[in-house]
């Protein structure tokens, strides 16, 4: 797998594009729908891509600790890779221990959600203040491996940072993973 950098156009202050996207049940979630959070980390997120799962222990304490913060997982490989296909989904979900109430898993069939967001790799993660407009784009921590240690906790510290009303970070980490399987 080749390690992409992210490098979103979006920028902090802006209000993040909206969405109205499936889970994997069928049911619509909109952005719109999240605003009695304090908060909305959108993770762009696949399947079968490793280092979203070297990041899954991290993502499921983030999603236990911060339960005012929604959490939103959005798949825009379902339709480019088997392994991302919308019935194994709800296995990732069971798999990772992620069914919580603040957690969702959403489909991104034609890819312009994740587009609107300039997202270039899985896991690529936007946090968005309450008002919904970009916080923080980075990466959750600095582990890259499944061997690696995080030795910084970059996201849970911009989520406590942005709860107390400070000033977003000035730098910005950009997340790495693997390329988002664009449709041709």
């Amino acid at each position: 797998m080749a390690l992409t950098e992210s490098d979103s156009e979006l920028s902090v202050g802006e209000n993040a594009p909206s969405f109205k996207l499936e889970d994997f049940d069928g049911k619509n979630v909109r952005l719109a729908d999240l605003d009695n959070y304090d908060g909305v980390l959108v993770v762009f997120m696949c399947n079968h891509c490793p280092y979203v799962k070297t990041q899954m222990d991290e993502f499921r304490n983030l999603i236990e600790e911060f339960s005012s913060i929604a959490f939103v997982g959005i798949n825009p490989n379902a339709k480019t890779h088997p392994d991302d296909s919308i019935e194994k989904m709800s296995e990732f979900v069971e798999q990772y221990d992620l069914e919580k109430p603040n957690f969702y898993y959403l489909i991104d069939e034609d890819q312009q959600v994740a587009a609107s967001y300039n997202a270039e790799c899985t896991p690529d993660p936007f946090l968005l203040d309450w008002r919904h407009r970009l916080y923080y784009k980075g990466r959750l921590n600095d582990k890259l491996g499944p061997d690696d240690e995080a030795t910084e906790r970059e996201m849970k510290n911009v989520i406590t940072r942005m709860l107390k009303r400070k000033d977003s970070p000035e730098k910005q980490k950009a997340s790495q993973g693997c390329s988002i399987k664009w449709k041709d």
